[in-house]
C-alpha cells in the first residue's frame, strides 16, 4: 500500500510540473478545421504556406516581420526592419507565410478582426544554385510566449552542398554561433516581434 501511494503521489507531482499555465500571449501552428483545411487546399495553401494563430491582450500596436542571413556568427537583416499596424483591441489573429526558399519571393499575411494585409517581397529571379545544394527549413512547432519587443524566430533554412545537414529547433536563433560552426553556405531566419510602440 506504501508503495501505491508513493508512487501515486510522485505521479502528481510529476503532473503538476508539466501543467504548466499557458502563456497569456502566444504564437503557435495554425489549428484549422475541416472546413478552413478543405479551403486550404483548394487554394494551394497546403504546399509551401505555414500559417500560426496568435493571441495577444488588445495593447499591441505593431508587428514586425524580419529575414536575417547569418555572416560571421552573426544575423544580418535582409528585409524587414519596419512593421504594420495593429488596431488596439485586437486579441486573436493569424499570419501566414509562403514561400519555398528565402531568398526568393516571400508572402507574408496578417488577419486580426476584419482587418486583412498581404505583401509580397524578395527577388523573383531565379536563383543559381551550384550542383548538390540542397535545403532544409525548421519551423516553430510548439507554442511560444508573446512577449512585446521580443523577436521569436518562426522559420530557419539552411541552404548547403553538405551531404549532413543538422536542422536544429527554431530556438536555435538565439544561438547562431551554432549554426556558424557548421559551415553551411547560406543559413536564414524569419522572424516575427509584436509591440506595443506606434509605427514610427
Amino acid at each position: 500500500m506504501k508503495k501505491v501511494f508513493a508512487l501515486l503521489v510522485l505521479l502528481a507531482l510529476l503532473a503538476g510540473c508539466s501543467a504548466e499555465a499557458a502563456p497569456a500571449m502566444y504564437i503557435q501552428p495554425a489549428e484549422l478545421n475541416e472546413e478552413e483545411e478543405a479551403v486550404a487546399k483548394l487554394l494551394g495553401a497546403d504546399m509551401d504556406q505555414h500559417l500560426f494563430d496568435v493571441v495577444l491582450d488588445g495593447t499591441a500596436k505593431t508587428v514586425s516581420v524580419n529575414t536575417y542571413l547569418l555572416e560571421d556568427g552573426r544575423w544580418e537583416l535582409v528585409t524587414g526592419g519596419g512593421g504594420m499596424a495593429l488596431k488596439e483591441g485586437e486579441k486573436k489573429g493569424r499570419m501566414a507565410f509562403g514561400f519555398e526558399d528565402l531568398r526568393g519571393e516571400c508572402r507574408e499575411a496578417v488577419q486580426f478582426g476584419k482587418d486583412f494585409t498581404a505583401v509580397k517581397y524578395g527577388s523573383s529571379e531565379e536563383i543559381d544554385d551550384p550542383e548538390g545544394m540542397g535545403r532544409t527549413t525548421s519551423f516553430l512547432s510548439n507554442r511560444t510566449e508573446i512577449v512585446y519587443g521580443q523577436e521569436i524566430p518562426l522559420a530557419i533554412q539552411i541552404n548547403t552542398t553538405k551531404n549532413e545537414v543538422i536542422s536544429y529547433f527554431t530556438d536555435y536563433f538565439f544561438q547562431p554561433e551554432e549554426y556558424e560552426k557548421l559551415g553551411y553556405e547560406h543559413v536564414y531566419a524569419l522572424t516575427v516581434m509584436f509591440s506595443q510602440e506606434p509605427l514610427s
